[in-house]
């Protein structure tokens, strides 16, 4: 059936004007500047850090956000670099070779064999709204320290940390997740000092 073209054109103008799709914002994290690491490294044994086990949801490169009674969803147009175990990873990764706690750090993804494994499991990592006009940057993992040859773990804990967004949106609970990260880093950093204090 052919229609009248007076019918077909306000269709026509109607399509050109519609808005455009936002651009996707991509987000990464940098290390931040750590203080001059040790001449000589405490611990003679080598470390692997092992890919975390984490939830289906938290293995994208979606930006989520948690809001007060469990609601959870992931912001549209921003999105990370990369999922969020892999940035943590790379973090972590940066102040163990900064601080030179160990004799080397050996990738995950190497054929060497490392004396320690550095495991994790990632429970949260949301931009969260625990109340109404607050929001921060949660993280929830726990961290095993293994040793490879016994299979034992040598120490084990959980940590928790939370930063204030400073906004309430996307590129707020970025900047909150970016500083918890590295806060997360440091916390890590220092625990496994002490475990490498505690067994020398």
């Amino acid at each position: 059936m052919r229609y009248p073209y007076f019918l077909l054109s306000p269709l026509l103008i109607i399509g050109c004007s519609a808005p455009l799709t936002p651009p996707i914002s991509e987000y990464t994290m940098l290390p931040h500047e750590f203080s001059v690491k040790e001449k000589t490294p405490l611990s003679s044994h080598s470390l692997s850090i092992a890919s975390s086990k984490t939830l289906p949801s938290l293995s994208s490169k979606n930006l989520y956000y948690l809001r007060n009674g469990g609601e959870s969803g992931s912001y549209l147009y921003s999105r990370w670099s990369d999922t969020p175990s892999v940035l943590i990873q790379q973090m972590l990764t940066a102040s163990l070779e900064e601080k030179g706690l160990f004799a080397s750090l050996v990738p995950p993804t190497s054929a060497a064999h490392a004396d320690w494994v550095l495991e994790s499991d990632l429970n949260a990592f949301y931009h969260r709204f625990p109340q109404e006009g607050h929001s921060d940057g949660f993280i929830d993992i726990t961290y095993r320290l293994v040793d490879s040859a016994t299979k034992r773990p040598i120490g084990s804990k959980r940590f928790i940390v939370t930063v204030p967004a400073p906004t309430d949106d996307a590129k707020g609970g970025v900047n909150a997740l970016t500083q918890a990260t590295g806060q997360l880093c440091t916390e890590v950093t220092e625990w496994i000092r002490n475990l490498i204090q505690e067994k020398r």
